[in-house]
């Protein structure tokens, strides 16, 4: 899944619906839509933080990003995002065993300058987790990580990491910075960032309706992500409704979560119901995908 990323974001730059809703495969809309169907998520911030941000104003950002968000659900949606204590984990993905987490953590090691070339760890994607570095595309300011069940598309867990290995995070309000980096300007912005992110942690794709959110790029010094667009509230509204089922694309709504603690089931009504024994599937029927946002 995660070499679907360039191709995903290939497809997006011709959308310009006010909202894409991601998919199990990239692009195609014959295969079902991601979205969580829990009631509340928790995610976490990693206790390490960012430490080239001044003082820890980028715990503050990342969660004014999850309010903006949260505010939205409150007015018309079914989901509550609450945030849990810092942690130490380092570790993003879905874990078979064990509990899982919901991640906001920034890397500021880049992987090509601490991991040999002949390790292993390039090959199956795991240098980010072992050796707790970048390894994405240099270009990418941030990664969305999301699992969910490839027959259903309920997503089981989603991560959110920073590249502080290239780009210098801001929280300030101001004009855009230029060499050096002050406290009183704009290089790249965490809440437009992670703004953005939460986009593809609750199920939305790139698109490039004007004024989006969900745009992919995001130009050194921009702020206008912080503030969540008319589109992208309708997403939460449409496929998250107040007092209802959060909202399927290619089978009937689902009624509840029978999964395990980090994973997902479902039951539903109506023809072609999938049946509980989903739950029993979950754990390898798992994928994995990367939501990049490219500079």
């Amino acid at each position: 899944m995660i070499q679907l990323a360039p191709l995903m974001v290939a497809l997006a730059l011709g959308q310009t619906d006010p909202y894409v809703r991601s998919r199990v495969d990239a692009g195609n809309t014959n295969t079902q839509c991601l979205y969580w169907t829990a009631t509340s998520v928790t995610w976490q911030q990693s206790t390490y933080g960012n430490p080239a941000t001044q003082g820890d104003t980028e715990f503050d950002a990342i969660r004014r990003s999850f309010q903006s968000w949260q505010n939205i659900f409150t007015q018309c949606g079914n989901l509550v995002l609450t945030e849990g204590p810092r942690v130490d984990d380092r570790q993003v993905g879905y874990k078979r065993t064990g509990d899982n987490r919901n991640l906001v953590l920034f890397r500021d090691r880049d992987c090509t300058t601490v991991v040999p070339s002949t390790d292993a760890c390039w090959d199956n994607d795991t240098c980010a987790n072992t050796f707790d570095c970048w390894e994405d595309d240099d270009n990418t300011i941030a990664i969305t990580l999301t699992t969910y069940d490839e027959r259903s598309g309920i997503i089981y867990d989603s991560d959110i990491s920073f590249n502080a290995a290239r780009f210098q995070f801001t929280t300030a309000d101001g004009p855009t910075c230029f060499p050096p980096v002050t406290t009183n300007c704009v290089a790249t912005d965490v809440q437009n960032t992670a703004t953005h992110e939460i986009g593809h942690f609750i199920g939305l794709d790139h698109t490039r309706a004007a004024g989006s959110t969900m745009n992919p790029s995001a130009p050194p010094g921009e702020v206008s992500k912080r503030t969540i667009d008319s589109g992208s509230r309708d997403f939460v509204c449409v496929v998250y409704p107040k007092g209802m089922a959060s909202q399927a694309c290619l089978h009937p709504v689902m009624e509840k979560e029978l999964g395990p603690k980090g994973g997902g089931g479902c039951a539903a009504t109506g023809p072609g119901a999938l049946l509980p024994a989903l739950a029993a599937w979950a754990l390898w029927l798992a994928r994995r995908r990367r939501e990049e946002v490219p500079r």
